[in-house]
């Protein structure tokens, strides 16, 4: 047996070129004892199961598999099994990165990892074990014991519908109370209210997923899985396409919510690999839609700035048969402009700091504070609490290790990074007056050096480039007039153009998704149902609000009234 006691429990230390090491703890909790299995990207799980099996002597590896988990704080909050043919090493070098302030040793491990265990067990054999797990496994069933048995008392009641006095004030005191009771869940009827409690509960691992499966809404707690677990079983019992709406204010946990959904609705799917391979195609691209479409905000650091809709496509027989991403509403304008202590787009960010010096050359980037489109907030980190702080050089190579689990080479990589780059540059591009004559205000471009990177970068003619900066084209029937832009013209239009190869670029990008998810899809035509679920902003109010905002309010407004509509039909 060998074993490691060194106390970082998630650092993957490359070991050349291709080859890295894999830390397989023998115990879900235990926080230091591992042993270390050199592979490489391509390696799959039964190749590290069958390398575990080999250094513990556990035997015939048909009778073992791998996990993946994530705790916190000592405790297990998320768990999954990895199929045979997924590649532990890719999936690690995509896990984020906890910083060592995040890390309280005192009360045990946090982080994500990987563990072997006997097949079809919850919980791994002890013979697993270096030493007994018995405390940590202990606080698992004591908090699943308190989740267990919520009760109706002092006046707390786990649906708002049951309260005998329905006002604003006695709707808000009983959710402030199920939250300080650590019940961060409550419904509404058929809708649920999550309060985000910014840490993460072990209400999320295998136990809660076997114990949700097939119950009618409110027979157990409230829960996101139970929700999940509805629409599942009324679309193959009904037959009947389903949709779970998720909508919020900017920090309330949304995005976590659609992993937890996704990752649910994928585990239902009773035929294995099929539906693992779907959920980890969806959860692979979510560091890549993430850097592309969030932002720092006033109110959330990490807040998407577009509307997602993943339909997860069924079998008849309730297996999963492929998914279907689709965005809505980019908010382009935060591409030239930001608020003050805002930020544009956090791939921006990522490309600078984590690009080495020939990648720097090549794409001629510069620092953040000499981008127009950067420092107009005067916000370049990501301020806070410690926890908070991003590694933005580790969430870059973290960016390019899920852009090529999700298809993109290397060299498709470089030219999205290329566009991304000619982006910046276009904020830079300054105008001057043609001639000294005070009629003739068209313009011509100043920097004629920045044009000419751009140009290279976009792979096309400085001349065309200039043109279509400072020229626009009317045509007459057979004749064709050409006219130059004014200042303001040309400063809108330069603009519009970083904001259209922007939103180009970001529908290419989910259009790839796409592509990888139908690789996962049989070839067979699609007969069954579906199950969507819909990630969308809440209500906005900016000091300066503009056309994007409005269209966000309008739909939620939409949003509100049908749930509104919803509860009151349910009632009746």
């Amino acid at each position: 047996m060998a074993a490691s006691k060194k106390g970082s429990v998630r650092i993957v230390r490359r070991m050349s070129m291709e080859t890295y090491m894999v830390r397989v703890f023998a115990g879900q909790l235990s926080t230091d004892e591992y042993t270390s299995i050199e592979a490489e990207k391509t390696s799959c799980s039964a190749d590290i199961v069958a390398a575990a099996c080999l250094k513990l002597r556990l035997g015939d590896p048909k009778n073992y598999e791998l996990a993946e988990v994530f705790s916190s704080s000592g405790q297990l909050c998320k768990e999954r099994r990895l199929e045979p043919t997924e590649t532990p090493v890719r999936i690690q070098l995509m896990w984020p990165k906890i910083t060592n302030s995040a890390i309280d040793r005192t009360s045990g491990l946090t982080g994500y990892r990987f563990y072997i265990r006997k097949k079809d067990l919850e919980i791994p054999d002890r013979t697993l074990s270096w030493r007994e797990c018995s405390q940590e496994l202990n606080a698992i069933e004591t908090f699943l014991t308190s989740f267990l048995q919520q009760v109706t008392c002092n006046k707390e009641y786990s649906d708002l519908c049951n309260l005998p006095d329905l006002n604003e004030r006695t709707l808000l005191d009983n959710v402030k109370s199920r939250f300080q009771n650590s019940n961060i869940y409550t419904y509404v009827g058929s809708i649920l209210i999550a309060v985000n409690p910014f840490k993460f509960f072990p209400i999320y691992n295998p136990k809660y997923v076997k114990m949700y499966q097939n119950k009618r809404l409110g027979e157990l707690p409230p829960h996101i899985f139970a929700i999940a677990d509805t629409a599942f079983y009324t679309m193959l019992r009904k037959r009947k396409n389903q949709c779970i709406v998720i909508s919020g204010e900017s920090g309330s946990g949304k995005t976590e919510t659609n992993n937890l959904l996704l990752h649910h609705l994928t585990a239902l799917s009773q035929k294995g690999a099929h539906g693992s391979g779907v959920e980890q195609t969806i959860l692979g691209a979510g560091p890549v839609l993430e850097a592309f479409g969030n932002a720092k905000t006033v109110h959330n650091n990490n807040s998407s700035r577009f509307g997602k809709f993943v339909q997860v496509n069924y079998k008849e027989n309730g297996m999963v048969h492929g998914a279907i991403v689709e965005k809505y509403l980019l908010e382009k304008s935060r591409i030239v402009s930001q608020a003050k202590n805002e930020r544009n787009y956090h791939v921006f960010y990522y490309l600078l700091a984590g690009s080495d010096e020939e990648e720097r050359e090549t794409l001629h980037l510069l620092e953040p504070q000499d981008y127009t489109y950067l420092k107009q907030s005067e916000c370049f980190i990501l301020d806070g609490f410690e926890e908070e702080r991003v590694d933005e050089k580790y969430e870059f190579e973290r960016l390019k290790q899920s852009m090529e689990m999700v298809g993109f080479s290397a060299v498709t990589q470089k030219r999205i990074f290329s566009v991304l780059s000619a982006v910046l540059l276009l904020g830079n591009v300054e105008f001057k007056k043609k001639g000294d004559q005070h009629h003739d205000e068209s313009v011509t471009v100043k920097t004629e050096s920045v044009v000419q990177i751009i140009s290279s970068l976009l792979k096309v003619k400085e001349k065309t480039l200039v043109d279509a900066l400072t020229q626009k084209r009317a045509t007459a029937g057979d004749e064709t007039v050409v006219m130059n832009y004014k200042m303001e013209d040309a400063i809108a239009t330069r603009d519009a153009m970083a904001k259209c190869l922007y939103g180009a670029l970001f529908d290419w990008i989910v259009l790839k998704v796409n592509q990888a998810l139908l690789a996962k899809r049989h070839h067979s035509d699609h007969q069954g149902n579906s199950i969507g679920v819909l990630d969308i902003f809440g209500f906005e109010d900016f000091t300066k609000n503009s056309f994007e905002q409005f269209c966000i309010n309008y739909a939620n407004e939409h949003l509100q009234y049908y749930f509104n509509q919803h509860i009151f039909k349910f009632e009746q």
